[in-house]
């Protein structure tokens, strides 16, 4: 499931985001939509890790995060799919922090695997 928090009103995909704009009600339907999916033998795959917020340029973006604001408002529906099980994780095009989501060592290794306990594996977006 697509689990990013609309902070972006024109963000041209808000309407494939389960969040809206209330991360504890994305994190609800993040780990259910997880548990029904995998419940029929398919890999369920939560995407866009993270701050993935608009559209306009998202592979020149940089989302600038600290860690309060990604723990509290951004992460608690990815979390909530981790603890559901969830079997991959997409990484998003945008930079974090200055770096790409896809090579950055904080979100991938320090806040997903070893923070959230992720266990499964980590796939590009397909662009």
């Amino acid at each position: 499931p697509a689990v990013n928090v609309h902070r972006v009103a024109a963000g041209g995909r808000n309407w494939e985001y389960l969040s809206g704009e209330d991360p504890h009600l994305g994190a609800k339907l993040a780990g259910a939509y997880v548990q029904g999916v995998q419940s029929e033998g398919v890999i369920a795959v939560v995407k866009h890790f993270a701050f993935n917020e608009q559209e306009t340029q998202r592979g020149e973006e940089n989302s600038v995060v600290d860690e309060r604001t990604a723990w509290e408002l951004y992460y608690p529906p990815f979390q909530a799919a981790v603890e559901a099980g969830v079997g991959a994780v997409m990484c998003s095009y945008n930079k974090v922090n200055g770096v790409h989501a896809c090579d950055s060592e904080d979100l991938l290794k320090r806040d997903l695997k070893t923070f959230m306990g992720f266990p499964g594996f980590v796939m590009t977006d397909w662009g």
